[in-house]
């Protein structure tokens, strides 16, 4: 049997993803994934947090059923894809069946895909156009057709529809051309390439001109620093050292000798893999300077890296590394995913955040199934809003979200319910409702995971 074939990889596909699509419908719910499901329910050319493409992808998947399940449809599709890309992308590069083998396999197995595999947000479609315009921008460099600058173009304006941090492919290959077509400038294709991702990206840019810029100012905000106080050298080091744990230890080492390696900037196919992983991870090493940086928002350098991994595994024939690195990835993907049965519980247990919003729901059901309910944050409020199947409220003072945008002119005094909140709320709730009563402190437990809190009030006028 030849290990290194399309064959394999479609038959271990095809087999994964019904892992992942059975394991999805067994993991919780998660608070942000309940906040998308609502965009898509409230659909709009953008939104506050991210531009509008996980909401489009969502209201397709609830074709199905507005189900956990059906709605995590969007990362298998978007995951395997986006593998699917990777190994398309390394064969054409590096003319190595061998390598394409072992790139799709870096990939979908790391820690990262794990994760994005099962938790639904907007790096889901983001991996998949990022890596579909990896791909077309390899075609088009190469072989130096107008039509698939366009295309590369459409894909990276449709990568930025689904998250702001797209514009580092952009930029990656903007330092590309720079650096080795510079005389490219001179022709039309790069300027195509850029028409097609303003149309393609044109929604968010037609919302942001609407709304005062709020998502630009929103993103750029969120992913900056205050000002300089002082430099965050622990916190940026502690972020470095993630990298190791969400491409997997093995692969992440090979990925840094590869970097360093005069042979990946000689050899322009393997540059063309190299850069975007480099640029992107090298910029948020550099934020992170300044703002503690997420894993997830570095993870579309893994993209490009599983290319630049595989090049140097397949070239000095480093089997037994790639089998270690699959093996280490595989162990820490079972540890994501089967946590408590692995002995990791409480504060250790990554499905912490998962638990006891849906005990919440039916506790809440229990006590009035006909009462509005209100809450005192967009996740809790998102959570509850998917689990009782009915709008819920934020009525209290929080962060700006899309909920002031849906609640606009609502008259909260107006409506006797229900309040949920995680911390004593009454002197608020007493600004709003002249009759606030604290019905219980609700306790849902759960073997493996620590005793969550939440006040449940009634409140009315």
């Amino acid at each position: 049997m030849n290990y290194y074939s399309t064959g394999i990889v479609l038959v271990f596909s095809a087999f994964y993803a019904a892992f992942v699509f059975w394991f999805n419908g067994y993991l919780p719910f998660y608070t942000d994934e309940a906040y998308y499901y609502l965009w898509s329910r409230h659909l709009s050319m953008g939104y506050l947090d991210h531009p509008a493409m996980i909401a489009y992808a969502i209201k397709a998947a609830t074709v199905f059923g507005d189900t956990a399940q059906t709605i995590r449809t969007v990362n298998i599709v978007s995951f395997f894809g986006a593998a699917a890309f990777v190994y398309l992308s390394a064969e054409y590069l590096l003319k190595d069946k061998k390598a394409a083998v072992y790139s799709f396999f870096i990939f979908i197995l790391s820690p990262a895909a794990t994760m994005g595999l099962s938790i639904t947000t907007p790096d889901s479609p983001l991996v998949l156009f990022w890596s579909a315009a990896l791909y077309f921008g390899a075609r088009a460099f190469f072989e130096d057709k107008t039509s698939l600058y366009a295309v590369t173009g459409a894909l990276i304006g449709l990568a930025m529809l689904s998250k702001y941090t797209a514009v580092l492919i952009a930029a990656s290959l903007v330092i590309l051309i720079t650096i080795k077509k510079p005389k490219l400038y001179l022709t039309k294709k790069p300027y195509i390439a850029i028409v097609a991702a303003l149309i393609a990206f044109s929604p968010t840019l037609i919302w942001n001109i609407q709304n005062g810029f709020e998502g630009f100012l929103f993103q750029y905000g969120h992913g900056s620093g205050d000002g300089v106080k002082k430099l965050l050298l622990l916190e940026d080091l502690e972020f470095f050292g993630g990298m190791f744990a969400v491409f997997s230890p093995i692969f992440f080492g090979i990925l840094l000798y590869g970097f360093i390696k005069k042979e990946s900037y000689k050899n322009d196919k393997l540059f063309f893999a190299v850069l975007p992983a480099l640029f992107t991870i090298v910029f948020f090493l550099y934020k992170g300077l300044y703002k503690k940086m997420e894993l997830n928002w570095v993870a579309p350098a893994f993209i490009s890296a599983s290319i630049v991994a595989s090049y140097y595994i397949s070239r000095q024939n480093l089997k037994k590394l790639f089998w270690a690195g699959i093996v280490v990835s595989i162990g820490i993907a079972c540890i994501a995913r089967f946590p408590v049965e692995l002995g990791l519980t409480g504060a250790k247990n990554p499905h912490e955040r998962l638990f006891g919003f849906k005990e919440l729901a039916a506790k809440i059901e229990s006590i009035d199934k006909t009462a509005p309910v209100f809450a005192d944050h967009l996740t809790t409020a998102s959570i509850l809003w998917f689990e009782l199947k009915k709008e819920v409220f934020i009525p209290t003072e929080t962060r700006v979200s899309e909920f002031d945008r849906w609640q606009k002119n609502y008259d909260f005094a107006s409506k006797n319910g229900i309040y949920v909140s995680k911390d004593d709320k009454m002197e608020e709730l007493k600004k709003i409702w002249k009759n606030t009563t604290l019905i219980e402190e609700f306790h849902p437990k759960k073997e493996g995971f620590r005793e969550k809190t939440f006040y449940i009030y009634r409140v009315s006028n």
